[in-house]
């Protein structure tokens, strides 16, 4: 079905169990950075509840009702339109599950704002589509022809009237960016107070840590909370080699769990291989994500899917490599997740990213990673001053500093994974391995 702006309809007319499916977001925008975000809204169109934005500081709303995936294989600049079951043409998509949200959330507004200057009207074509297991059901398509000096969009209202859940093609502009979208749906934008960054300094030489499962699922219908302090918009960027900057443990809290997605662009043109009844396709890189790790008890490990061994989140070594991807095709990139309740446990941990397939070419891949911590800045990570040959990167040193998460810029790249483990002193002895 395609939607026109305007234009509503039931969700049970697009999504078979009328709950579960995916939005797929693509806005083709070279030049401009784009933020999408999620508002979970009351009766009165509000966000009384400031955990139910989502977006990249809080990419899971509290009931898991809502996620945000950031899509590894797609390019801003790349085209919008695609093959209706190819979900790596979406930029980005929400998860959702209606059944999971609590009754005070009667509303989900799909935004897009433009970080920094530009204009809605230098966009080219965008779309917001519908996925029932991977398949197109719906697509509300736009293009900058529609808005003018807007720096944010309305696209797609989910709601629910009558206790049918219903959804409606939006495509409003909006003036201003993504802090005048959360004031303009009640919420409060905190105050932009980014963790200690000391001057640059030459990265240490040692410690590290390991990894563990999926989280548990969260709760069907959280209790109401009091409205917190106001929705952090900051990000972080760490520049130049040996950056740094500390998350500081939250008073009276643990660290909540730190989320490390490893993106990247495949290269779109290059060699080719034989595809399926001989046809040619691009080769593409496949990027692997993993770490070193060290505990506080002296153990050493190694997380990643090479040779199988993707940790343990609530068990030493309290990371979990998600092992959904064992390919690297996933539109989702790779992610690794550290238990924050159990930091204190860790000492150190070197995250790194190694090519499985493909030839050594870090600059077509344009990988970055992105650390995500409740309530802390979205940090990020480039791989950048790429190197041509060497197939394995030394991205990033993260530090037990007192209890704060200090996190260091490497961006060192290594032959393999035991010189990498020789340059930060890790130790460890190292053998063939293949991903199953």
């Amino acid at each position: 079905m395609d939607l026109t702006r305007g234009q509503r309809a039931k969700i049970r007319d697009l999504i078979a169990n009328g709950e579960r499916f995916r939005l797929g977001v693509a806005i083709q925008a070279p030049g401009l950075s784009i933020d999408l975000a999620c508002f979970g809204l009351d009766a009165a169109g509000k966000l009384a509840d400031e955990r139910y934005m989502t977006f990249f500081n809080q990419p899971t709303s509290p009931c898991g009702g809502v996620q945000l995936i950031t899509t590894a294989n797609a390019s801003s600049g790349g085209p919008a339109n695609g093959p209706s079951t190819a979900a790596s043409h979406d930029q980005a998509s929400f998860a959702i599950d209606l059944g999971k949200l609590p009754p005070s959330i009667e509303r989900l507004t799909i935004t897009a704002a433009i970080e920094g200057a530009g204009a809605m009207s230098r966009i080219g074509q965008g779309h917001v589509r519908f996925l029932d297991d991977a398949i197109e059901t719906g697509r509300f398509a736009f293009s900058g022809a529609d808005f003018a000096a807007e720096r944010a969009l309305m696209l797609l209202e989910i709601y629910r009237k009558g206790g049918i859940w219903r959804t409606a093609a939006i495509g409003q502009g909006f003036n201003g960016g993504l802090a005048a979208l959360v004031e303009h749906f009640g919420g409060t934008v905190a105050e932009s107070t980014p963790a200690a960054a000391p001057p640059p300094t030459q990265p240490p030489t040692s410690k590290a840590a390991s990894s563990p499962a999926s989280p548990s699922p969260p709760s069907q219908s959280p209790p109401a909370q009091p409205k917190t302090p106001g929705v952090s918009l900051s990000k972080i960027t760490l520049e130049k080699k040996g950056n740094r900057v500390s998350l500081e443990k939250p008073s009276n809290a643990e660290h909540g769990e730190i989320l490390i997605n490893l993106s990247w662009r495949p290269a779109a043109s290059g060699p080719v291989k034989r595809g399926l009844f001989g046809a040619k396709r691009p080769s593409q890189i496949d990027l692997d994500l993993g770490c070193l790790v060290e505990l506080r008890t002296g153990d050493k490990g190694a997380i990643q899917a090479l040779g199988n061994n993707f940790g343990d989140l609530h068990n030493p070594p309290y990371i979990a490599l998600d092992a959904d991807d064992r390919t690297g095709n996933s539109s989702e990139g790779e992610n690794l997740r550290i238990n924050g309740k159990h930091w204190d446990a860790i000492r150190r941990v070197l995250i790194y990213a190694f090519i499985y397939e493909g030839a050594p070419n870090w600059a077509e891949a344009d990988a970055k990673i992105s650390l995500k911590t409740p309530g802390q800045p979205e940090i990020e990570v480039h791989l950048d001053s790429q190197s041509s040959h060497e197939p394995m990167c030394a991205i990033a040193l993260l530090e037990n500093d007192a209890g704060a998460v200090r996190i260091t810029k490497l961006v060192d790249y290594y032959r393999g994974h035991r010189e990498v483990d020789q340059a930060h002193q890790w130790g460890l002895r190292w053998t063939a391995g293949r991903k199953d």
